[in-house]
């Protein structure tokens, strides 16, 4: 089975303000944040993994930086449609190239698995059973959740709601999303819900049970950082040199 990883990277990283791709910023001097995306499939080659990144055109600075990987995956790069909007935009813009199995990574986050867990293997055996599956991590500050992709998880592991970055009921939802699996079949069924609720576009109450993202298992993190700003980055390089010392 082979697994196809999207990384939407056709941001401006306005927030930043650096001079050079976000994705790209230095952890030490073997890793960047966008390497993190690729060290999850380091026992894997071309012939099980291969990605998609999406960029910009200022980004000819992350395509030079993927270059060290030419030898182990097979890589493609494909602009984001300028009538294509949001990180679900990105993602439409590189539905020609996806896969039978695909998965989404942000590559200017950071995330942790549960320990001894293996991200191709979870993710391809969601996918043989569901079709769809949503990576998580559990939340309960509602502040926190206001920021993101913001999930209902029942005591079954399933997806019941989801809502971007809520304004109202807050405390209905449970976790958020970090990353997401899809069969190519469940694509433009799954990504339209999501892109409604992103661009705040009208929808029905219950449009979500009418998509393969209900009902779906999600699969448990262990930790996320999402590096939009420079006091979290500032808080990660602490935390990042302390684990390696």
């Amino acid at each position: 089975m082979k697994l196809t990883v999207i990384l939407p990277s056709a941001g401006k990283g306005t927030r930043l303000n650096l001079p050079y791709p976000k994705e790209i910023l230095r952890l030490d001097n073997d890793n960047a944040l966008i390497d993190n995306c690729f060290n999850f499939f380091k026992d894997y080659g071309r012939n099980q993994v291969e990605f998609v990144v999406v960029i910009n055109e200022d980004k000819t600075d992350l395509i030079k930086y993927l270059s060290k990987y030419k030898d182990r995956y097979n890589i493609s790069f494909v602009f984001q449609n300028p009538s294509e909007k949001e990180y679900t935009g990105a993602i439409k813009s590189a539905s020609h190239l996806f896969g039978e199995h695909n998965l989404v990574l942000l590559p200017d986050t950071l995330m942790k698995l549960q320990p001894g867990k293996d991200l191709f293997t979870l993710v391809t055996e969601a996918l043989t059973e569901t079709g769809f599956s949503f990576l998580v991590k559990k939340e309960d500050s509602k502040e926190v959740l206001k920021t993101k992709g913001a999930i209902y998880v029942n005591t079954e592991g399933n997806v019941v709601e989801y809502e971007d970055k809520p304004i109202d009921k807050v405390e209905m939802y449970n976790a958020f999303w970090c990353a997401f699996a899809f069969r190519r079949r469940n694509f433009f069924e799954c990504i339209n819900f999501m892109e409604k609720s992103t661009l705040k576009m009208k929808h029905t109450q219950n449009e979500i049970t009418q998509t393969p993202i209900f009902g779906s298992k999600v699969i448990e993190v262990a930790d996320y950082i999402d590096l939009g700003t420079w006091p979290e980055i500032r808080r990660l390089l602490i935390d990042y040199e302390k684990d390696n010392n």
